[in-house]
Formats: structure tokens, C-alpha cells, sequence
């Protein structure tokens, strides 16, 4: 059985986002390995405030999947899966940080009743690019002396393609695991590599096989595929405006009479595709 990618945001909340006591549970354990990991405090047991639920996403087929859940204490947690770069994602994880802060407290109650709030963003691609580490940890400290302004921000980036290649499966431990999981599971010719992991740890083996059951449900398969054209079909939407909106940049460069290797290098067109652009605009000029 082919299993389905975790780094997919629909099957990331499938595993982790789920009603079930399964779900639950995994989901603990890989908080508690990213948050053991910063030295910050455990999570004993979560709440989810928008449980996974397949249907909800039959019709909003685009919509963000995140999870987001309480914990015992009332602190919020809130989890994304993102795939391709966006340049205002740091920006991004800070409003969604501040979002659900807010959301803590109720109109009419004092602020010392906001809860702390952890987000955590698992990237497909370096997003930090400042540090070389997976997991990067951020807070509100004083410039010069370091101490911690609030608790309440924690804002956690761990970066899939950072986990070093040369390190065997064997050598893992705590968050790198989980690393390793999202990084090979659902790619074709791992099956070895996902027996190892499933030897690592009880977490693995039921990473593992839950990814197993997500994989095999027809249902949730049929939502899936279901998201991944309406997102391909975006992709291709948004890929072929781009496309126009370069070749109209070079059709009104061509009329005011600009070179062709200039426009090349302001349009990226292929010379090939732009001299017959040009051709069109002095046809159309004549």
C-alpha cells in the first residue's frame, strides 16, 4: 500500500487532528518532543477547537488546515503544515500567534487571564535561513540581557529539509524523529526506511500505522485527491497570470521600442518565445 505524504496539510490533520484518542495522543508526543527539545513545559492533555472532519473541507477545498487545541491549562497550541515558500510567512506565524492570543480572553475579562500560546510552523523548505539548526525557537527576551519579557510567545519553526542526511535512523532522538517521519513517510522506495522508524520508538510504530489507516481510508482519499487538483488547478491559474502578465510587460516594452536582450532580462521569456512576441507587435503596429 502506497502511503499518503504527512506533509500534506490534509493528511497532516487526518494523523494529528483527529477526535480519536489515537490522534490525541500522537499529537501530545509530538508537542511534548518539540517543546522537551527548548526545555519549555510538557503538555499533559489537549482539547481540539477545530477537530479534523473531512466534510467540512468538501466545498472550501483552498481553506488553511491547521490544528488548534487548549491545553489543561488553558494555553493555546496552533499547528501548520507549509509546503511552498511565502515570503510573508514570518509575518504570518506572528499574526496567527497574535490572532489566537487574543482569542485567550473574553471581552470583559483582564488581561491577566491571557494564556500562553505556542505556535508551531513545519516547513517544507528553509525558512530560517539565518541558522542552519531544524528547530528554531523564538520568544520575547531583552535585547542585552537575555531574560524573557513574557512566556506567553513561543513561536517554533522546524524545517523538514534541515535533517541531516548523513545521520542514521538509528542515531535519532525526540523531535528529529518526527522530523524524520514527516521527511520519508509517503515517498516512493521508503518502505525500508519506515520499518526502521516504526522500530524506534512506540511513537513511530503509531505514527506509522495510523498514517497506514489514513492511507487505506477511501473516503478521506477521495477528499484528498479532491484537494490536490483544486490546488494544482490554483497552481496552474495563478502560473498561467503570471505568464501574461509577462508577456503583456513584454509587448508594451517591444512598442516602446526597448532592446530584446533587456527585455529578456526584465521578463525571463526565452529569447525564442519573445522574438515571436515581437514579431506579433510590429504586425500589429504596421
Amino acid at each position: 500500500m502506497k502511503l499518503l505524504s504527512p506533509m500534506n496539510d490534509f493528511v497532516f490533520k487526518a494523523l494529528f487532528g483527529r477526535e480519536d484518542a489515537t490522534s490525541k495522543q500522537l499529537l501530545i508526543e509530538l508537542l511534548n518532543d518539540t517543546l522537551r527539545a527548548k526545555g519549555e513545559d510538557l503538555i499533559a492533555s489537549v482539547k481540539y477547537l477545530n477537530p479534523f472532519n473531512y466534510k467540512e473541507y468538501e466545498f472550501d477545498k483552498l481553506s488553511v488546515l491547521d490544528i488548534k487545541a487548549e491545553t489543561e491549562k488553558g494555553e493555546r497550541v496552533n499547528i501548520e503544515v507549509q509546503v511552498k515558500p511565502e515570503v510573508s510567512y514570518r509575518k504570518r506565524s506572528l499574526y496567527y500567534w497574535a490572532k489566537t492570543y487574543a482569542e485567550t480572553i473574553g471581552e470583559a475579562e483582564p488581561y491577566e487571564e491571557l494564556k500562553k500560546t505556542i505556535v508551531i510552523n513545519i516547513m517544507d523548505y528553509d525558512a530560517i535561513h539565518e541558522s542552519k539548526k531544524l528547530h528554531t525557537h523564538f520568544k520575547l527576551l531583552e535585547r542585552e540581557e537575555h531574560f524573557t519579557l513574557t512566556e506567553d510567545l513561543q513561536i517554533h519553526y522546524l524545517e523538514v529539509p534541515k535533517l541531516a542526511e548523513a545521520k542514521q535512523i538509528e542515531a535519532l532522538e525526540g523531535i528529529e524523529l518526527w522530523i524524520a517521519f514527516l521527511k520519508e513517510a509517503g515517498k516512493a522506495g521508503n518502505e525500508e526506511k519506515i520499518e526502521r522508524l516504526k522500530r524506534r520508538s512506540e511513537s513511530m510504530s503509531k505514527v506509522i500505522e495510523s498514517l497506514e489507516t489514513v492511507s487505506a481510508d477511501e473516503k478521506l482519499l477521495e477528499a484528498y485527491r479532491a484537494r490536490e487538483k483544486a490546488r494544482r488547478d490554483e497552481i496552474s491559474k495563478l502560473a498561467y497570470a503570471k505568464k501574461q502578465a509577462k508577456i503583456e510587460t513584454a509587448e508594451k516594452a517591444f512598442r516602446n521600442g526597448a532592446d530584446l536582450d533587456f527585455i529578456a532580462e526584465i521578463t525571463d521569456i526565452p529569447l525564442e518565445e519573445l522574438r515571436e512576441i515581437e514579431k506579433r507587435v510590429k504586425s500589429q503596429q504596421n
